[in-house]
């Protein structure tokens, strides 16, 4: 059975079938929203392309169409982006994922949903979806990108990562099934750390109606509608910020040089991120003002001038200004320049439980969530 077979059978009839121009589309619209994280976009293109190459079709849904009773689960890597540069995928770990998780659970997957915006973790598992015969669902867990499996609108909204399994590219699989979602992470970081310091994923079982009452709905489409903007300026010669920003409701927070970068070199290996903060000098309307922007895998908070600007789970996006190509935390270098916008995050990510698992004060900053709508507005 294939995924319009799975379609067929639920009585769904508008799909989108994802040819390659969408992939890329969807790739660097997914790689924008990722703040800074989600890996290597070259590495989930290319596996995305040859998902198509080979025959298979990667089909989108709404998740609306998805039957309440039908499951789903997440694809994608955990781990240091860092270390996915230097050590890629095999293409079989997602796979080995799947069918561990089939016979532990005893039952089939149907559809697969992307945990995050990022350019890995978007692309890969609707590649996988292709490849296996299911429907890709239009949401994820996110609207961005984050470090930790449980830091999901999935969780926050009653849904369980366990039973999650992880494989790295020599055919080591684990399992873990605990009831307590911070144990989960744990674990799977390990498994990771014991991987090399990344791991290839599936998890997150969840019905239609879980899906449809936790998820960042039609996410995907809000990043090949990101990205179709921004070849389209780049085409027309037209600013890619500008175009960013009227898509998703963001500012223009900052624009200038990096003039610092403070790593914490071997958290890749020992806790399974990449950590530091950079530094930045103004440029242009920026003059004379200096930014700093802490990141764990992500850009996570940024002070201009000593004032804190935006906080998680709001948005951080350090883009190229004359290309809109987003500046990751894995590659970033000295005297690289850059624009920052900030983006709210969608609501579902903004609740009380959200706030704590994702929030400021998790990451270990001394300060109370602000929405950054609120914080651009009291600093002008």
């Amino acid at each position: 059975m294939g995924a319009r077979d799975i379609l067929r059978d639920w009585g769904v009839e508008e799909f989108r079938v994802i040819d390659k121009q969408a992939l890329a589309e969807i790739t660097l619209g997914a790689s924008i929203l990722a703040t800074g994280g989600g890996g290597d976009p070259e590495i989930g293109l290319l596996w995305a392309y040859n998902v198509v190459e080979q025959g298979h079709e990667i089909l989108l849904i709404d998740p609306e169409a998805m039957p309440d009773d039908a499951l789903a689960t997440i694809a994608g890597c955990l781990g240091a982006a860092l270390v996915l540069t230097e050590k890629p995928p095999n293409g079989q770990e997602l796979f080995w994922c799947y069918d561990a998780l089939r016979r532990y659970m005893g039952q089939s997957i149907q559809a697969v949903i992307p945990p995050e915006a990022g350019g890995v973790n978007t692309p890969v598992p609707m590649a996988v979806a292709g490849a296996v015969g299911v429907p890709v669902i239009d949401a994820d867990g996110m609207g961005r990108a984050f470090p930790e499996l449980q830091m999901t609108s999935f969780y926050t909204h009653g849904v369980s990562p366990s039973p999650t399994a992880a494989a790295d590219e020599k055919g080591h699989v684990t399992i873990c099934d605990a009831s307590d979602a911070l144990i989960t992470e744990r674990i799977i970081r390990n498994a990771a750390m014991a991987y090399g310091g990344i791991s290839w994923i599936a998890g997150y079982p969840m019905t239609g109606r879980q899906i449809k009452d936790s998820a960042i709905l039609h996410s995907i489409s809000m990043a090949w509608d990101l990205g179709k903007s921004i070849f389209n300026a780049r085409e027309k010669h037209l600013d890619p910020l500008s175009e960013a920003l009227k898509l998703t409701g963001g500012f223009r927070a900052f624009q200038g040089k990096i003039i610092d970068i403070d790593r914490e070199f071997g958290a890749e290996k020992t806790k399974g991120f990449s950590l530091g903060r950079i530094t930045m000098e103004g440029t242009d309307d920026f003059k004379d003002h200096v930014a700093t922007i802490g990141f764990q895998n992500e850009w996570l908070t940024i002070e201009i001038d000593g004032d804190v600007r935006c906080m998680p789970p709001d948005l951080i996006c350090i883009l190229d200004p004359a290309t809109g190509e987003p500046i990751r935390t894995d590659i970033v270098r000295y005297g690289y320049r850059g624009a920052v916008l900030l983006i709210p995050a969608h609501e579902r990510m903004r609740t009380d439980r959200g706030i704590a698992t994702f929030g400021p004060r998790y990451f270990g900053y001394a300060h109370d969530y602000v929405p950054v709508e609120e914080l651009m507005e009291k600093r002008g």
